[in-house]
């Protein structure tokens, strides 16, 4: 990896080899049951608030989760991957994967694959028979290989859906998006090791989440999107804290952040304020407190140029301060 090579990755898998040694931590928590029992991997990267943590790795230029997990020390606990439902698997009635999954590096990471599948066709394309295909995509390639799936599907449904951006071009039919959640649902009811992963962005006056709610019945596990400004950083509570008694308190259901990062409104965030905003969410000094309970993940957009027009680098490409300074906030606090 560029920017790397003059790391001493000997010594960055010293565990607390920057800031307050693990010892000193009197509220550390070294595991999280509750991610465990989501296929989570109990030696993966961990906060001592308990919070595991991941990567959406870039794929251009490609970033591997060995690259990742060589420069850090440790393992990553989730792989977040984009892939698209396409016409061609509308036309063909089956889904493949699209070869935009590395899979080696997946099955080889011991993540959790975080598959965030985004429909680019109408609703109605989405039929039942389509997610039997998908079902058995993700069987085939991962689940039977051991990686447990956390189907993330038309994540950012409130955003992608708007007629402003029409990622997704069914619109704004809740009814209609909401038979494909459930028929992709009973699609993958059968997996033990696949969890439905609802996902939305960040909830504004003019894309709401309520009306994407499938119901309790039908998801696995609940998370938000969000992506704060690097020049005023909210923390944990102000960002995520309605959701989080929302969707997750309300109906018991885990919780995990399946992509963040800072931005400025002008280009990327400095990297004293990219680590603010990881620390902040996932060791803030004062601890998560009650949000714990069902926190049991974040997985940061290790995304830049030029797949992404912003540099959100916290790993990949950065000085070996700044990786420290991740290891530092990924696991032993303030």
């Amino acid at each position: 990896m560029r920017g790397l090579a003059s790391i001493p990755l000997m010594a960055l898998a010293v565990r607390g080899c920057v800031g307050s040694p693990l010892s000193d931590i009197g509220h550390k928590r070294e595991s999280n049951s509750l991610g465990e029992s989501l296929g989570i991997k109990a030696d993966s990267m961990i906060s001592y608030d308990g919070i595991y943590f991941g990567w959406a790795p870039n794929y251009s230029p490609r970033v591997t989760m060995t690259d990742l997990n060589e420069a850090t020390g440790q393992k990553g606990a989730t792989y977040n991957v984009y892939s698209q439902i396409t016409q061609d698997n509308v036309d063909s009635g089956s889904y493949n994967g699209n070869d935009q999954y590395p899979v080696d590096d997946i099955i080889a990471s011991g993540a959790v694959l975080i598959a965030s599948l985004m429909p680019k066709v109408d609703w109605e394309d989405i039929t039942a028979e389509l997610c039997e295909s998908v079902a058995s995509y993700f069987k085939d390639t991962f689940t039977s290989k051991g990686v447990t799936v956390w189907l993330r599907y038309a994540h950012e449904m409130n955003y992608y859906a708007d007629p402003s951006v029409v990622v997704y071009p069914g619109g704004r039919d809740y009814a209609a998006f909401n038979q494909t959640w459930k028929d992709m649902y009973t699609a993958t009811e059968s997996n033990d090791m696949i969890y439905m992963f609802w996902s939305p962005n960040v909830d504004t006056d003019s894309e709401p989440i309520a009306p994407w709610w499938p119901g309790k019945e039908y998801v696995d596990i609940v998370g938000m999107d969000y992506y704060p400004e690097g020049d005023a950083l909210p923390d944990f509570a102000t960002a995520y804290g309605s959701f989080y008694d929302t969707y997750a308190k309300s109906y018991s259901l885990p919780f995990a952040i399946a992509e963040t990062g800072t931005q400025l409104n002008n280009g990327a965030a400095t990297t004293a304020q990219k680590q603010q905003w990881l620390k902040s969410i996932i060791n803030p000094s004062e601890g998560l407190g009650d949000y714990s309970e069902y926190y049991v993940s974040c997985t940061w957009f290790e995304y830049g140029p030029p797949a992404n027009s912003i540099d959100f680098y916290i790993v990949y490409n950065q000085t070996e301060n700044a990786v420290l300074e991740t290891i530092s906030n990924t696991e032993n606090g303030s």
